[in-house]
C-alpha cells in the first residue's frame, strides 16, 4: 500500500514535471513568433516601396536661393519609403548650398517631406573674395549671387568678427551725421582707416580708434561750412589734433581739434 502511494506521488510530480516544460516550450514558441512578427514588420516599413513619397514641400522666402538648387539636392538622394528616406543625408547636401541658413525636413503623414529653410544674410563684402553673414560667419557664394552696395571690409584672415563689430558700432556714431562706411579696413600692424560714402578716408591708427571716430564726428559739421575745398584725407592720429588733406590741392592743414 505503501509503496502504491510513492509510486503515485512520483508520477504526479512527472506530469507536473511535463506540463511545466511544454508550457516554457509554447511560451517560448510564441516569444519567437512576436519577435518575428516584430522584425517582419520594422522591415516592412522600411522597404523602399512602403509609403512611398510621392510629395516634397519647401517652405522659404527665397531672394537668394533657387528652386532649381532645391530640386538638384533632392535629385541626388533617393526618395524611398516613408520611413526609409534618409532626411540627414538630404539635411547635409543641403548645407552645401552657400545662401542656406538653415534648413529643417520634417515627415508628413502619409506620402510628404516637407522642407523649411531659412537663408544666410550677407551685411558686407569680405577681402573682396567672400561675403560676411550678420553672424560674423565667412560664405562664397556665386559671384553674380552678391548683393549690390555691400560695405566692403578688409583685415586679417581671423579678424572678420573684430571688424563687423567695429563697422556696426562705427556705421552707427557716423550716421547721426547721415554718413556711410564703404570700406572699412585694418592693415597688417593693426591699423584702421574708414573711407566714407562722400569720398573722406580717415586715418585712425591703431589706438583709440572709437574716441578718435567721436572727434572726427565732433568736428565735421564745422569742417564742412568753414571749406569750400572738400576734404580727401582726415588724419586723427594725433593726441590733441588732425591733419586733413585737400581733394583738389597738395597742401595739408594741421588743425587743433575743439573737443569742447
Amino acid at each position: 500500500m505503501m509503496a502504491r502511494k510513492k509510486n503515485n506521488k512520483l508520477h504526479s510530480e512527472r506530469r507536473a514535471e511535463n506540463r511545466a516544460v511544454v508550457h516554457f516550450l509554447l511560451s517560448g514558441a510564441a516569444g519567437v513568433v512576436v519577435l518575428a512578427l516584430v522584425v517582419w514588420g520594422v522591415l516592412e516599413v522600411q522597404a523602399a516601396d512602403t509609403l512611398p513619397i510621392r510629395n516634397v514641400e519647401v517652405r522659404s522666402e527665397f531672394n537668394k536661393v533657387t528652386e532649381k538648387q532645391i530640386q538638384a539636392v533632392i535629385a541626388q538622394n533617393e526618395l524611398n519609403g516613408f520611413f526609409s528616406t534618409d532626411v540627414d543625408a538630404i539635411t547635409n547636401d543641403m548645407r552645401e548650398i552657400p545662401w542656406l541658413e538653415t534648413i529643417t525636413i520634417r515627415r508628413v503623414w502619409p506620402d510628404t517631406l516637407q522642407l523649411t529653410v531659412t537663408e544666410k544674410k550677407a551685411i558686407a563684402l569680405w577681402n573682396d573674395s567672400a561675403l560676411l553673414a550678420v553672424d560674423g560667419t565667412v560664405f562664397s557664394p556665386e559671384v553674380e549671387s552678391y548683393p549690390q552696395d555691400l560695405p566692403k571690409l578688409t583685415g586679417p584672415m581671423g579678424t572678420q568678427a573684430n571688424l563687423l563689430k567695429n563697422y556696426i558700432s562705427m556705421a552707427a556714431s557716423l550716421q547721426t551725421l547721415n554718413l556711410q562706411i564703404n570700406e572699412l579696413s585694418m592693415d597688417e600692424r593693426r591699423a584702421w582707416s574708414v573711407k566714407l560714402d562722400i569720398g573722406i578716408v580717415l586715418n585712425l591708427g591703431r589706438k583709440k580708434t572709437n574716441q578718435r571716430l567721436q572727434r572726427f564726428v565732433k568736428i565735421y559739421k564745422d569742417l564742412a561750412v568753414a571749406n569750400t575745398e572738400k576734404a580727401a584725407v582726415v588724419d586723427l592720429r594725433y593726441t590733441n589734433g588732425f591733419a586733413i588733406r585737400w581733394e583738389n590741392s597738395l597742401k595739408q592743414t594741421a588743425l587743433k581739434a575743439q573737443l569742447g
